[in-house]
């Protein structure tokens, strides 16, 4: 056998090992894909649900002060009970955001020590009100949680970050320029 006819292989084994090849490839990648999708996917419940969870505390000024007048033993038992979950459910999502990403935790730290201080005053204040008897004593004017809002409007812009397709430090680029 001369060299040529040693280094010759046959197109059929070369097309299998290309098709192989290809076939591997699309495998992985596909995996790779529908497991960052179902990330995401996780991310988004586990953020939004954090998010939801704030969102109840801030109620809680509002229950208090709604609370029935006629069974005022039973509604501290109940109204502190729905607190002691929505408290549990603050640092469930606190503890799991910060480990999905250090950016939204912080922020998600941030609102929520703002919360706790607005929200938590306002219940100290809420529990030493009557309780509501007749649909005006339902308002609570001085309530003024206002000053939640860039925090709130600054964890989703975070949350947004870290679901985006585009690298964190590209959309503040693009955030920026587009602000100015």
């Amino acid at each position: 056998m001369n060299e040529a006819q040693q280094l010759t292989l046959p197109w059929p084994v070369v097309g299998a090992v290309i098709i192989g090849a290809v076939s591997f490839t699309v495998f992985v990648l596909t995996n790779w894909w529908n497991g960052e999708r179902e990330r995401l996917t996780r991310s988004r419940e586990v953020f939004s649900k954090a998010y939801v969870a704030v969102q109840e505390y801030k109620e809680f000024p509002y229950v208090i002060r709604r609370r029935r007048k006629d069974t005022p033993g039973e509604e501290r038992i109940r109204i502190s009970s729905e607190l002691r979950r929505v408290q549990a459910d603050l640092a469930f999502y606190s503890a799991w955001l910060m480990t999905e990403s250090r950016h939204v935790h912080r922020s998600f730290s941030e609102l929520l020590e703002q919360v706790r201080r607005v929200a938590g005053t306002a219940m100290h204040e809420a529990w030493l009100e009557p309780a509501a008897e007749d649909d005006s004593s339902m308002n609570m004017p001085k309530l003024d949680m206002s000053a939640l809002a860039p925090l709130e409007t600054a964890y989703l812009g975070e949350v947004a970050d870290h679901l985006a397709l585009w690298p964190r430090w590209v959309r503040r680029l693009f955030r920026r320029n587009t602000n100015e």
